[in-house]
């Protein structure tokens, strides 16, 4: 009888040595293929995700909000987004594979894929306005420490991050592998990511490639979400939409004073002022947050002697609401970032736009936004204006 289990056991063990044998170097080189390819594929999958939420986010679930917001990561492992931190700020924990409608998502390590979102861009809570200048938190080191800089973002930063942590380095500790993504640590960010660096003046760094990390990433920013919202057959529809209600609202509040006015012409031209303080439209729960997003984006001038001061198609104006489409990237360069930019009317009104206003007339000027606008290296797109009579 224990012939045949010795024999057995023999058998065993000289398969297992001579498995090992041929466990080549080119074999291990495909299984690393494999869980590359994997991890790719996960990160890709997410990435794409987060596009469609931001590409749909006025949709049943939130039928009064504005497009282009990203969820905020899921903080307490139950694969869904919550309320993130303070207004403004950044937040990093998983991915929040449920809220995305995803598989709980594995890299080749079979580790789930954590997240970091910009203060700017996440949906809760929701910064002051978020439109096509609005500028991410994120600035990818590359393995010279050098900045990799994103297109179409000002300054070149990340709006989100999807990492794949990979195998535990020697220091990490990890619990056993999870029923499912997030269970028991959604918390432990230092076992997990090392990608992250030092924060400066709201900018956190993102190592993409040291010898301390074995992080594989993917990054998102805000020129793709609206890229791909430009996209869409019914973007300029929604940004007339909003444009005219701050018109009529401005209009029935009786043409209110600017912010920050300055004598242009026969105008008065400044900021569109507080829509919160003006009745009418302006207090339509379907427009509130797409005219405080959007509302920067415009100029607002008013008659200095409140007389029918301006000529236009439709016949004399006693003000004139423009909106100032994307900031150039050419020569002359609009920059749209620090507060004191935002109140430069030359940001965001083309040098003809100022001079039809100062001589009393905007006959040439287009009533209509059209997308797509142009690329991000060509001249902006023309200046709209509405005649507020």
């Amino acid at each position: 009888m224990m012939l045949p289990i010795l024999i057995l056991l023999l058998s065993l063990g000289g398969l297992g040595w001579l498995l090992a044998r041929t466990d080549s170097g080119a074999d291990r080189a495909a299984r690393q293929l494999r869980r590359d390819a994997q991890t790719t594929r996960a990160l890709e999958t997410a990435r794409d995700a987060l596009l469609g939420f931001a590409a749909n986010y006025r949709n049943h679930e939130h039928p009064h909000a504005d497009f282009g917001y990203l969820p905020c990561p899921d903080l307490n492992g139950d694969g869904s987004s919550e309320t993130c931190g303070t207004k403004d700020q950044p937040s990093i924990g998983r991915l929040p594979y449920l809220t995305l409608n995803l598989p709980d998502l594995r890299d080749g390590a079979g580790e789930c894929l954590w997240y970091a979102v910009s203060g700017s861009f996440k949906n809760n809570p929701k910064a002051d306005a978020l439109n096509w200048d609005s500028v991410g938190q994120f600035r990818l080191l590359d393995r010279d420490g050098q900045p990799v800089v994103l297109a179409g973002d000002q300054l070149g930063l990340a709006a989100a991050i999807v990492f794949a942590p990979g195998p535990p380095l020697g220091h990490q500790q990890r619990g056993p592998g999870q029923g499912r993504c997030g269970d028991g640590q959604a918390a432990r960010l230092e076992d997990y990511v090392e990608a992250l660096g030092a924060t400066q003046d709201g900018i956190t760094e993102i190592r993409t490639d040291t010898a301390a990390s074995n992080d594989r990433l993917i990054s998102l920013s805000g020129g793709e979400i609206f890229a791909l919202l430009k996209r869409r057959t019914d973007y300029a529809q929604q940004l007339q939409s909003s444009l005219q209600a701050i018109a009529d609202c401005l209009e029935k509040g009786g043409l209110p004073s600017p912010a920050q006015a300055q004598p242009h012409g026969p105008l008065q031209l400044g900021s569109v002022p507080a829509l919160n303080k003006l009745n009418g439209p302006c207090t339509d729960v379907e427009r509130r947050d797409a005219s405080g997003n959007w509302s920067e984006m415009m100029r607002y001038g008013r008659c200095t002697d409140g007389s029918p001061c301006l000529a236009s198609p439709q016949g004399p104006c006693r003000g004139v609401l423009l909106f100032g489409g994307e900031r150039r990237s050419l020569a002359p360069v609009q920059r749209r970032i620090d507060p004191q930019d935002k109140q430069t009317t030359t940001e965001y009104l083309e040098a003809p736009t100022l001079a039809a206003l100062a001589a009393g007339q905007f006959h040439a000027l287009s009533r209509q936004i059209s997308l797509p606008f142009q690329a991000p290296t060509a001249a902006t797109s023309e200046d709209v204006a509405l005649c507020l009579p």
